[in-house]
């Protein structure tokens, strides 16, 4: 993000794609408990709450506050509304669904090491949502079972398989395929978590962590690598406490909508030339404070509608 050098990690899934590929698998484990414990439509309806007020917020201040700061190095506000290209109302007309059609804003950040780019992480949002969906109907149709989830896990196993042969479908970006594949892996756990995620059972994150790393470095992470990180991560996410729970208030979806545009903005304005620790405590600061103000003043009073009435709310 600040041009200080290369991802850290294996050119084919850096440090980024890791932590992403491990939310997802965490989020296919929560998700699948919440879809088993309240009918589908309430399912639905907390995960539109959850993920689209933030979202849209966060277009908004991207729209209204970063990227017009930026603009106006160069040109002034007047035109802001009218002259950019691609325009700024666009930025929020053309993401609203969660789709990305969008990526810039008037030419904004054209210098930066991710030229244009306002909001990257955003694309993992759709995949996400999908992945709720999919839940979802399985959830609503009684098929949201072991036997069901372990198909699923093997078709999107082979599905990221072949999207790895260039010979038969050429150069594919396989992000999706591994997004999905570990959704699929957190739901599967799931159903296996009395086995598997046993604390007793210490090899078993032993042995998955050993399976991860060796085949990430050398051979084989597309094959087993991936689905091992999974069991991993799930493990240790429900055995080890090593972060606070800030009073029962989540932070986590606010550092991901606006850590990328905050270490945008930085760089754009030469943050970068402090050094990489400044650069960080200074975005990592800005970041966190922004995800305070989402949670408090938007995600938290939205999430009261949780326990809305949906059907009075249809008679209406």
């Amino acid at each position: 993000m600040g041009g200080f050098g290369t991802d850290p990690g294996r050119d084919f899934n850096n440090l980024g794609i890791l932590a992403v590929e491990c939310f997802f698998a965490i989020s296919g484990y929560l998700i699948t408990k919440s879809a088993l414990n309240v009918d589908s439509a309430r399912f639905i309806w907390h995960r539109i709450i959850r993920i689209f007020p933030a979202y849209w917020f966060s277009l908004l201040v991207v729209t209204g506050v970063f990227a017009p700061v930026v603009w106006r190095t160069t040109q002034g506000l007047s035109s802001y509304l009218t002259s950019a290209n691609p325009p700024a109302l666009g930025f929020i007309l053309n993401n609203f669904f969660l789709v990305q059609g969008q990526i810039g804003i008037g030419g904004t950040l054209s210098d930066n090491p991710f030229p244009s780019m306002w909001n990257g992480p955003l694309y993992t949002l759709y995949w996400e949502f999908l992945c709720y969906v999919g839940i979802a109907l399985l959830a609503a149709t009684r098929l949201l079972n072991l036997k069901i989830l372990g198909l699923i896990t093997g078709i999107s196993w082979i599905y990221l398989q072949i999207v790895n042969i260039p010979a038969l479908v050429g150069q594919v970006d396989d992000r999706s395929a591994k997004f999905i594949l570990m959704f699929a892996v957190g739901s599967l756990v799931f159903f296996l978590r009395s086995y598997l995620l046993d604390l007793k059972k210490w090899w078993i994150p032993t042995s998955a962590l050993i399976a991860s790393a060796v085949t990430y470095f050398f051979f084989g992470f597309e094959q087993l690598g991936i689905l091992t990180l999974g069991l991993f991560v799930l493990w240790v996410g429900l055995n080890v406490r090593f972060l606070p729970n800030f009073g029962g208030n989540d932070y986590s979806y606010g550092v991901y909508l606006f850590g990328w545009p905050v270490q945008q903005t930085a760089t754009f304005f030469g943050v970068t030339a402090l050094g990489i620790l400044p650069y960080f405590a200074i975005c990592a600061t800005t970041t966190y404070l922004l995800a305070f103000l989402s949670w408090h003043l938007l995600e938290k009073k939205i999430l009261k509608l949780k326990s809305a009435d949906l059907c009075r709310f249809q008679n209406k």
